[in-house]
């Protein structure tokens, strides 16, 4: 929900980032421009964005419900209050995002440090019923908590908060920045998205997203040294369970460059799994791709050579063998299996283990 509207659009440049549109030889820079006067809407445009890219919140992220407004206070009374997105990480952990279609006010830390506290009062059945309208389909409280748990089999009541928040926006004041440097600094998980729109011959627009706070190459030091060595393990320990599993796979180099993975449609997958069967086995190569030790298109498709992220290619294998767009938020790791059968999430969570029981014994 919005508490402003500017009258004109106000942006300032994006630090370090310019787009140009290339032919050959010669580049022409795309020109800056603002949702407004690009006629875009907040709930509209930017939200469904979101909601087709939902790691624009941070990597592996599911949109459990949007537009939630069934708060209440202590006694009982509704409250006016709309959650603009609500999402799920792998960990089992709620993503509290707020969304603006311009510049950020200083007072939208507020509202989603106010959302933050509420959402950090929800129950796994509260979990289960707000995803449940947001899918709107036939599906049983005991299905949706399978779905759930087959995307973090981890969740539970305990798991859920404290939140994690997520600002987007076109832009952030000094004053805004300055606080969540503070607050992240305090131990709050907050983070800051820019996105970009860029209008390019007079007619495409393209978007870019980027996250501002906590600057991504930083977010790992970004531990006082007087904290002891347990807590920095932890801290470490949470850093890489929330990279991306193609970035352990590609960092513990599981795989060799080349080495042939399989695709298979996950057994509670909440798509036309017998039609996606079907327009693999036409092919068999459609269901094999080759390893590429690139976390960000770790994928070599057989088929034709192409290059690909998880995510991505999953989505375009959907869209290709249904005619329609994804019903559901895919996940692209537990659609691949190794050599030993095992998807990939899987095979990183061992990972994981590994390297904790590692680091307990250092």
């Amino acid at each position: 929900m919005s508490l402003h509207t500017p009258t004109a659009p106000n942006l300032s440049p994006v630090a370090d980032e310019q787009v140009f549109t290339v032919t050959g030889a010669k580049a022409v820079r795309a020109e800056r421009v603002s949702m407004v006067e690009a006629g875009l809407l907040e709930r509209q445009h930017l939200q469904e964005w979101i909601k087709e890219y939902p790691d624009m919140l941070g990597e592996d992220v599911l949109i459990v419900t949007e537009e939630f407004d069934r708060w209440a206070t202590s006694s009982g009374a509704a409250t006016a209050d709309r959650l603009d997105l609500l999402g799920l990480d792998r960990t089992g952990r709620l993503v509290v995002a707020e969304l603006k279609r311009h510049r950020a006010p200083d007072s939208v830390l507020v509202q989603a440090l106010n959302y933050t506290a509420m959402a950090s009062r929800f129950t796994l059945d509260d979990l289960i019923e707000a995803h449940g309208r947001f899918r709107d389909d036939e599906a049983t409280a005991e299905m949706i908590l399978d779905d759930l748990r087959e995307w973090a089999p981890n969740v539970s009541d305990e798991s859920l908060g404290p939140p994690r928040m997520v600002l987007v926006a076109e832009d952030f004041s000094p004053v805004l920045t300055n606080t969540t440097m503070f607050l992240i600094e305090s131990g709050v998980d907050l983070r800051l998205i820019r996105i970009g729109l860029y209008r390019i011959d007079d007619a495409i627009l393209a978007m870019t997203s980027s996250q501002v706070l906590p600057v991504p190459q930083a977010e790992e030091f970004m531990i006082r040294p007087r904290s002891a060595g347990a807590t920095q393990r932890a801290t470490r320990s949470t850093a890489t369970r929330q990279a991306s599993v193609a970035e352990r796979l590609v960092g513990a180099q599981t795989f060799a460059d080349g080495q042939r993975i399989r695709l298979s449609v996950p057994a509670n997958v909440g798509e036309d799994r017998g039609t996606i069967e079907h327009w693999l086995s036409e092919q068999p190569e459609r269901a094999h791709v080759r390893w590429r030790l690139d976390p960000k298109e770790p994928l070599e498709w057989a088929i034709d050579g192409s290059t690909w992220g998880l995510r991505s290619l999953i989505r375009h294998i959907v869209v290709a063998a249904t005619g329609e767009q994804p019903r559901t938020a895919l996940w692209g790791p537990n659609w691949f299996l190794g050599p030993d059968g095992r998807p990939l999430n899987k095979i990183a969570d061992d990972i994981d283990t590994s390297l904790a029981a590692t680091r307990e014994s250092d």
